[in-house]
């Protein structure tokens, strides 16, 4: 058993230092669940190209790994106020800010994703979104923000992270004469950023939610 967890460790450490390349994490699609009687306000979504082009970048050993953040992100929070609201659009500029009720500008606070020692290990994601709310009534403008981390705090999120794709390498150790399906790191950091993300929308969702009832 011994010899099987060294070969196991050998040949995790082989394949992540083999790397002298960038890797880019792989993040599923955001799927959240709509509310069961959506707000009737329309909202234009502001995402300038500063926004979608944040990268994010660790290094670990030969091997940079890259998250297209801005990329993902102004996709996932579409369609995360999509789940919540009736009319989403989404524009470069709020130069047709007086068509909706509402104007959202995201913003990437901080992000951190920590490359653990091995890829059999969860990898600590962190981030903090904040939204700029802006409206054509008198509601005044606001700003929310909310952190969002990889744990898994309950039997639903348990659900969500296993129904999330995975990836696997089958790597062959010649020294060892041991081989094995290792799972790939592209995969699990995206799982890990995916529960991240998924926690801080649902959250910046509700705060929305409590602000407009109580407005």
């Amino acid at each position: 058993m011994k010899d099987i967890f060294r070969g196991v460790l050998l040949t995790v450490a082989t394949l992540i230092a083999s790397g002298c390349v960038t890797s880019p994490i792989v993040m599923n699609k955001m799927q959240i669940q709509e509310a069961e009687q959506k707000l009737t306000q329309s909202v234009l979504l502001v995402i300038d190209s500063d926004f979608s082009s944040i990268k994010h970048q660790e290094k670990q050993l030969g091997t940079t790994f890259e998250y297209e953040l801005g990329f993902y992100l102004k996709n996932a929070i579409y369609d995360s106020l999509n789940s919540l609201f009736e009319v989403v659009a989404q524009s470069e500029s709020a130069e047709i800010y007086d068509k909706f009720d509402l104007i959202i500008k995201p913003k990437v606070v901080s992000f951190s994703a920590p490359v653990p020692a091995l890829v059999l290990m969860n990898t600590k994601t962190e981030i903090t979104l904040q939204f700029e709310v802006s409206s054509n009534s008198p509601l005044k403008p606001f700003t929310i923000d909310s952190t969002g981390t990889y744990e898994l705090r309950n039997e639903e999120d348990e659900e969500i992270y296993r129904n999330l794709k995975s990836g696997f390498i089958y790597t062959y150790n010649v020294s060892t004469n041991f081989g094995m399906a290792v799972p790939d790191y592209s995969y699990e950091a995206g799982k890990d950023a995916y529960m991240a993300v998924y926690h801080a929308l649902t959250d910046l969702n509700l705060q929305l939610k409590n602000r407009l009832s109580d407005s």
